[in-house]
């Protein structure tokens, strides 16, 4: 039924540049946009109509908007598909970057996969289910010594015998008087539900390895177990607010690495998912609490949202039509031409 709403949510016709197309910035190399949730950032493989769509028809090849453009710099503009940067899920909203000429996209390109020095800095915003109290996991952290160090390679696979986390390591955050941390859970592709994904434990890398050995017995022979990936977030608690009359807590998420929903697992690992949330949520088809098994979570997280909680939000999610509340509140990076540090911000509407 999830994939059935999504699916008519992503085919829908109505897309257009007067009702969904929000400009926060242009010139002649770049636009950037505030995307809405629900809408999707690039065609899907029904060629349904996307962001990327309005932003080729309001700025793609032969607009010249930015006032100073030439007929050199014009020869240069993309076909469509190659004004994508980067992506954002369907039902998550906030700042999008587009190219509009090849030496642009080249050098965005560049900056997106360089993680280190002056490369890209995100920073997301989002509700979360429940109160996700900093004090509390402090206690339990002193109670059983979870919080120390166990090096580097800790997080990367459960193969060099140990290092492996129940729960997600973090710090303290001085500069939040609501506390932060570090999440770090390794993620890997959750082979019983694909496509979404989950964190690593040594239960499903050993699964995931079985199931590897199946399939090269029926015959697919190139097939090999992918190592879990080290993910790491890094989140401040903004405040302790109320959603229809259900505790929630805003946070800013900052992802370190970029995996596939990233910040939407590595919430529901700590038993908070994001509100709305359609894969990752109460009612969704991954994995519930990001992988770790109900009796774990309630074990190991002193703060982990009742299933009451959220089958209350759920319904409530359901009654208001309420999309995911995560969004991509401010991208900093270096400008593809100017060589400045630039940053674009735009607010949640949660």
């Amino acid at each position: 039924m999830r994939r059935v709403k999504a699916n008519d949510r992503a085919s829908n016709t109505n897309v257009n540049v007067v009702d969904h197309l929000r400009v926060v910035y242009v010139d002649e190399h770049v636009v950037v946009i505030d995307k809405p949730s629900g809408i999707l950032c690039v065609p899907g493989v029904n060629k349904n109509r996307s962001m990327l769509d309005l932003v080729y028809e309001s700025y793609g090849r032969g607009h010249d908007d930015a006032g100073g453009g030439d007929g050199a710099s014009s020869s240069l503009f993309l076909p469509r598909d190659s004004m994508i940067v980067h992506r954002l899920d369907m039902d998550t909203s906030g700042i999008v970057i587009f190219a509009r000429d090849r030496i642009s996209m080249s050098m965005l390109h560049g900056a997106f996969r360089d993680r280190t020095g002056d490369g890209v800095r995100k920073a997301y915003e989002a509700l979360l289910v429940g109160w996700l109290d900093i004090d509390r996991w402090m206690e339990r952290a002193t109670r059983t010594g979870r919080n120390d160090d166990d090096g580097d390679d800790a997080s990367d696979s459960v193969d060099d015998g140990g290092g492996w986390s129940d729960m997600p390591e973090w710090t303290t955050d001085a500069s939040c008087p609501l506390g932060g941390g570090e999440i770090c859970l390794p993620l890997q592709r959750d082979h019983k539900h694909p496509p979404f994904m989950r964190v690593s434990t040594p239960e499903s890398e050993c699964e995931a390895r079985m199931a590897v050995r199946d399939l090269n017995n029926a015959g697919y022979s190139k097939l090999i177990a992918k190592r879990p990936k080290p993910s790491t977030t890094r989140f401040r608690i903004l405040s302790h607010e109320s959603w229809m009359g259900h505790p929630v807590t805003r946070v800013e998420l900052m992802p370190i690495t970029g995996r596939t929903h990233q910040l939407r697992v590595h919430c529901a690992a700590m038993g908070h998912p994001i509100l709305g949330d359609p894969a990752y949520g109460l009612y969704g088809e991954a994995h519930p609490n990001g992988g770790f098994g109900d009796d774990d979570m309630r074990a190991s997280s002193p703060t982990c949202a009742s299933f009451e909680l959220r089958g209350a939000i759920e319904d409530a999610v359901r009654d208001n039509g309420r999309t995911m509340c995560l969004h991509a509140r401010r991208l900093t990076l270096r400008h593809p031409t100017t060589n400045e540090i630039v940053t674009f911000e735009a607010h949640p509407s949660f």
